[in-house]
């Protein structure tokens, strides 16, 4: 789970520097946490797909600012949120499109390799990619239906999608926390059986 919130690092940066500096600033904010969260990830020779998709994202997004520099800045900036969340949501139901849910790669740091090319690991793999899908849909909309009001900000680009992501952290923590329950019970009794 340690790698899977330092992946989200830049994106949560960024997010919550658009509330508090310019949107230039907020780019910037997120591309330096993508260059940390990727140099971490190669040093533990750990590297997942949103450490990379991060660093692209706001790179390919400082570069379109530098070279088409918006007239219209405040237009960007109100949306930038529900573009984030957006590219998120592609990537993430992308990768279970692809047969590769985003969080197989995490989950492989915890499990053993035998277990990887299983139906179950690959199965709950799926449904779990497939929650933090909707949280980031669900967060995508609220974050649109925030750009086009001007009432209920702290609801529409705080509390629904910071809710629906820690929604499908917890989610994920409980399947987890499940997971290993069930191994270990496995394990407790394939050695109480040895004994006999």
């Amino acid at each position: 789970m340690t790698d899977l919130i330092w992946s989200f690092a830049p994106w949560l940066v960024f997010l919550l520097a658009t509330r508090l500096t310019s949107f230039y600033g907020a780019v910037a904010a997120g591309a330096v946490a993508a260059v940390v969260v990727l140099s971490r990830a190669i040093g533990q020779k750990r590297v997942h797909m949103l450490d990379v998709a991060s660093m692209v994202y706001f790179a390919a997004l400082g570069l379109v600012l530098i070279v088409v520099r918006p007239g219209h800045l405040d237009d960007w900036a109100r949306y930038a949120q529900a573009g984030s969340h957006l590219a998120l949501t592609v990537l993430v139901f992308g990768s279970i499109v692809l047969g590769r849910p985003f969080t197989e790669s995490y989950a492989r740091a915890s499990v053993p390799e035998s277990l990887w090319h299983t139906q179950r690991f690959r199965s709950l793999n799926r449904q779990i990619s497939t929650v933090w899908g909707v949280a980031f849909l669900l967060g995508t909309a609220s974050l649109i239906a925030a750009g086009s009001v001007d009432s209920r900000q702290i609801l529409l680009r705080i509390i629904v999608p910071f809710g629906a992501l820690y929604y499908a952290y917890g989610y994920t923590q409980k399947q987890t926390k499940a997971v290993h329950a069930t191994a270990s019970d496995e394990v407790g009794s394939r050695g109480g059986y040895s004994r006999r």
